[in-house]
């Protein structure tokens, strides 16, 4: 029997903004919550911030990112470190948030070849809409990461029934991404790229749409 287990990656975006409703409209007088929406956080390898010379650019080219969320401070870290890096040519900060400092393993080319190998096998072949449908129940207007033959996909089924499917290794740096319910998106949890359910891209940093997993009707013999 094939292998399709469910893997229920969804952050529930839903319970997030109820949690946020209910606390502001405890603690402030609210009349009306007019508009709603999620975004991502762009986080470093090592969990600091780049903040520095823009690595491979031309000289007087920085770069501030990957707050992970933490705007406020690293957003005032910048200033100051940018300032003295632009004005005195150094800062004492310099070493620790420059962006140049995490080196790629050296298998990194190799791991995103095999990856890249696995997404072109997977979309190659088409597969049955009957056979995923027996494999995986999902619900109208559900999106959800499985694992098929032992390969990931992602499944979304509108509301009316319609199967879309996607390679959900995000092109960028080969992340997973996970299923957005509230914004009906498959949204990168490593660098905030954003995919919409038929793979077109959304933002970046990817440049490139989802790989689309063809499906098709099954026939009689």
């Amino acid at each position: 029997m094939d292998n399709m287990t469910n893997e229920c990656e969804d952050e529930e975006t839903e319970n997030a903004y109820n949690e946020l409703k209910s606390y502001a409209l405890k603690n402030f007088h609210i009349r009306e919550i007019v508009y709603k929406w999620s975004s991502q956080y762009y986080e470093s390898a090592d969990g600091l911030a780049y903040i520095g010379e823009l690595p491979g650019s031309e000289a007087d080219v920085f770069v501030a990112t990957g707050f992970g969320g933490n705007g406020m401070i690293y957003g005032s870290m910048a200033a100051l470190i940018l300032h003295d890096l632009i004005i005195k040519g150094d800062s004492e900060y310099e070493k620790i948030f420059n962006p140049k400092r995490v080196k790629p393993l050296a298998s990194f080319s190799k791991f995103v070849a095999e990856n890249a190998d696995v997404a072109k096998e997977l979309v190659k072949g088409k597969l049955s809409r009957e056979r995923i449908e027996a494999f995986v129940e999902l619900s109208f207007d559900e999106g959800r990461v499985v694992e098929y033959e032992g390969e990931k996909m992602g499944l979304y089924k509108d509301p009316v029934g319609n199967i879309f499917a996607v390679d959900p290794i995000c092109p960028h740096m080969k992340c997973v991404v996970k299923w957005n319910q509230m914004e009906k998106s498959w949204d990168c949890p490593c660098h905030g790229s954003r995919f919409s359910y038929t793979g077109e891209l959304l933002n970046g940093p990817a440049k490139h749409n989802l790989d689309i997993v063809q499906l098709q009707k099954q026939t009689s013999l």
